[in-house]
């Protein structure tokens, strides 16, 4: 951006002092990045899409952001049926301020789905970020996920060049808390952890794993907040 404004300015106006341009240029290029985030943050919505195995959360999460709310002990949703749930864009309270979320389909985690409506989610959204969930039951069921995900990924170049950020959210800590820690839970799957960190420094996308329940709220804010804030167009720090 920087070098394509000095081209314009000098052919315009002939060349001026190093450090003028070099300002304007910084300048005029911050302009147009916070004015990029403006509109996906206010107006069109961040695109992101929630995977993760059946039963992990992922429709109480999406829920959650919705209605705005801090804990959703009485949310009992139904499966997903195949196709997945169409959800509009909306606006949700992330940290200090109001964003427009763009999650565009709500998927099933049934391992028939995911060649189906994983894959055309993906490709058709094009997300900034995704939310992979998983909990503390059924570790071999969560790995096939995670590492299909992860080829999901590497296969679709198209789908995955605006990609920023993957987090692995592990809930449904108000029942594994008091016995164990994430870091122990998180223990058995070192090689998939391992293989995402890999990927997304050679992709271009930073990958986290933090804990949450979605349903007693505890631990959504923080991690929503360093999700959204990483994805948008200009990253900040959470507040």
């Amino acid at each position: 951006m920087a070098n394509l404004i000095e081209q314009v300015f000098t052919v315009v106006f002939g060349k001026p002092g190093g450090e003028f341009i070099t300002n304007l240029s910084r300048s005029v290029s911050e302009g147009v990045d916070r004015l990029y985030d403006f509109v996906y943050v206010k107006v069109l919505g961040l695109p992101f899409i929630v995977l993760g195995a059946r039963q992990t959360g992922k429709t109480t999460l999406i829920e959650w952001l919705r209605q705005n709310l801090h804990a959703l002990e009485a949310f009992q949703p139904a499966p997903t049926a195949p196709g997945g749930d169409a959800v509009g864009v909306f606006g949700a309270q992330i940290g200090n301020e109001i964003m427009r979320l763009k999650p565009t389909r709500d998927v099933g985690g049934e391992y028939e789905m995911w060649d189906t409506d994983w894959v055309d989610l993906f490709h058709e959204t094009r997300p900034r970020g995704i939310v992979f969930m998983l909990d503390h039951t059924d570790m071999l069921k969560h790995k096939d996920a995670l590492n299909f995900m992860m080829n999901m990924i590497e296969e679709d170049a198209d789908a995955r060049v605006n990609l920023r950020c993957v987090v692995v959210l592990v809930n449904k800590a108000d029942l594994w808390g008091s016995s164990t820690t994430l870091d122990k839970l998180m223990s058995g799957y070192s090689n998939e952890i391992k293989r995402l960190r890999n990927q997304g420094d050679r992709l271009g996308y930073k990958s986290l794993i933090q804990s949450c329940s979605v349903v007693s709220g505890v631990g959504v804010d923080d991690a929503m907040q360093t999700f959204f804030n990483l994805i948008r167009p200009q990253p900040r720090r959470v507040r």
